[in-house]
């Protein structure tokens, strides 16, 4: 466990070839206000054991939960079941990927070509089993189209073809691959060139005022919030490294007059776009103008199950049948899928299943799970953070949910890639990202690589003012300015790239957990409750001694977290 240190107004900039990253608190914000402090020193681990099954920091060992779920493998082999795979599996693939030759190769077909202002990824896979496309294409391309036919295995070519081919985002997401693989090597996790995914707070302006809001939203947008023309050349910034998917949030995105110029101009690159909402503006109307400008997915957020609980929460009477009433318009919408998001707390854990069932009867195509992190307004109410027995019960039943295929199911908190790998089986899905999962062994393969928490890795957060920050749960940690450096070079070089992306660096369990490749812990939970990017992660269950320890030392908690209340205990016996 870090050390908490006092509060102070000093802040770090960056000084290195010119960079302004740095760590602030921002004036408006609640952290500002509670002189919340947040470390420039990242502290190596000093624990001398480096095992999985050391007991320093849980009583419960990663070591234990790979050994069962290796045990339970064995056992279904011998009945000729495949049930789990090992955390430490290694596919074929993986050993020539990262070689010299291969590394060129993806290179460059992942360089945009001159004439044709595409990469070659691009055009052969465009090409591919395409009667449109030009004979000389195809025919220069054959031998990649027979290299195609090989990797997709059984998937049929009209599959294919339309989840990739036709799928523009996937394809730009392959470039950004590729890119990366071929400047980094394969290295886990892995390290990329440009993010895949972006969180834009497009405005800190809302009507609500949520108690737990991470962005310190308020009834005004900032003062020095981005004008449509910087928003505008952002987004070409952002395509120029083919970055596939950008979701906009707030604030509340859709009461921005920007919004709808902003996602044409994301459509036009075929970027694929999504939308946080609380679902109170979303009429009949204002979904079909989102269809219209290219959005696939409305993500509407919903406290309870229970519509007074829900009105308490977000601060405004009537919320709830406003907010259902947004659900019903997104479904009724041609085009567009409805996501819930839900972030799980001490007062609506028990409501998990009620609104995974209320989830399925509205017509939503996936249920959202935010993991409850003490960053913004949400300082306020650490109290009510679940504990890592809770945590731990919640996403066993968020993966049962998720393997019954009765709804999709997603979740920002890294620790659900380790409870698919230990529990789902082997042709089961796996939590890959925070943004999706896929089915089968190759998906175990991804998510090594591409899984657990991806802060300034896999993806990033555009804030009100182009601060760019390594997550949404991460304010105070800006990596850069648009209007000081490109988008690009913000990415790339800042002051938290190095931590961000190597996970051996990590304390706590953290470091030798047998599932770090496929979770890592969240930095933004570390970062709240110790002020340091890379220590342990305190909300998980292999970290339960750090969060006794933040539990019982009330003094430590309130300086930590500026509350005057402990997370709540709960000691109840645990199975992993």
């Amino acid at each position: 466990m870090s050390e908490c240190r006092p509060p102070s107004d000093s802040c770090h900039h960056g000084d290195r070839e010119g960079y302004d990253s740095r760590t602030q608190t921002h004036a408006h914000t609640t952290a500002a206000r509670l002189e919340k402090h947040y470390s420039d020193a990242f502290p190596v681990s000093t624990n001398p054991n480096k095992r999985p099954d050391r007991t320093d920091d849980g009583h419960v060992t990663s070591h234990e939960v790979a050994h069962r779920s290796s045990s339970l493998r064995r056992t279904a082999a011998e009945r000729g079941v495949r049930q789990t795979v090992d955390a430490d599996f290694h596919h074929p693939l993986e050993d020539y990927l990262g070689t010299r030759p291969m590394r060129w190769l993806l290179g460059f077909v992942s360089r945009r070509r001159r004439r044709s202002g595409k990469t070659i990824i691009e055009e052969v896979i465009e090409s591919y089993r395409n009667p449109r496309a030009a004979f000389l294409t195809r025919l220069k391309y054959w031998p990649l189209h027979i290299f195609i036919d090989k990797m997709r295995g059984s998937v049929p070519a009209a599959t294919f073809r339309k989840r990739v081919a036709e799928h523009v985002s996937t394809l730009r997401g392959l470039v950004v691959t590729a890119r990366s693989v071929a400047e980094f090597g394969l290295t886990v996790p892995q390290r990329f060139s440009a993010p895949l995914f972006s969180v834009w707070n497009f405005t800190n302006l809302c009507n609500l005022r949520c108690k737990h809001c991470y962005q310190d939203s308020a009834h005004a947008a900032l003062a020095d919030e981005l004008t449509l023309d910087e928003k505008l050349d952002l987004v070409d910034q952002m395509a120029e490294q083919y970055i596939p998917m950008i979701a906009f949030a707030g604030g509340e995105p859709t009461i921005s007059r920007d919004l709808l110029p902003v996602l044409r101009r994301c459509h036009q690159y075929g970027i694929h776009t999504t939308i946080a909402t609380h679902g109170g503006t979303m009429t009949p109307h204002r979904a079909a103008e989102l269809a219209e400008a290219g959005v696939r997915y409305v993500e509407i957020s919903l406290d309870s199950v229970h519509p007074e609980k829900h009105d308490a929460f977000r601060g405004q009477p009537g919320m709830w049948e406003r907010t259902v009433r947004g659900m019903r318009n997104v479904v009724a919408q041609e085009g567009l899928r409805l996501g819930i998001a839900m972030c799980v707390h001490q007062g609506n854990v028990d409501e998990v299943e009620d609104m995974l069932r209320f989830a399925c009867d509205i017509g939503a195509s996936c249920l959202a799970h935010f993991n409850f992190i003490p960053v913004g307004r949400g300082l306020e109410m650490a109290a009510q953070d679940l504990t890592p027995p809770q945590r731990e019960r919640l996403l066993q039943t968020l993966n049962e949910w998720m393997q019954s295929g009765r709804i999709g199911v997603i979740s920002t908190a890294p620790q659900l890639g380790r409870v698919c790998m230990a529990h789902a089986p082997a042709e089961g899905l796996q939590s890959c990202s925070h943004a999706g999962a896929g089915g089968g062994v190759k998906a175990r393969v991804v998510a090594k690589y591409l899984g657990g928490c991806g802060a300034g890795r896999t993806y990033i957060c555009v804030e009100p003012n182009g601060d760019i920050t390594p997550c949404v749960y991460l304010p105070h940690r800006l990596l850069g300015n648009i209007r000081r450096r490109r988008f690009a070079d913000i990415f790339r070089h800042n002051e938290f790239w190095e931590v961000l992306c190597d996970r051996d660096r990590r304390t706590g369990h953290c470091e030798v957990c047998a599932f770090k490749n496929y979770c890592g812990g969240c930095r933004a939970r570390a970062d709240a409750y110790f002020g340091e990017l890379n220590a342990a992660d305190p909300g998980c269950i292999f970290n339960e001694k750090h969060w006794d320890a933040l539990v019982a030392a009330q003094a430590h908690l309130e300086t930590a977290v500026g509350v005057s209340s402990a997370p709540v205990a709960d000691r109840e016996p645990q199975t992993v």
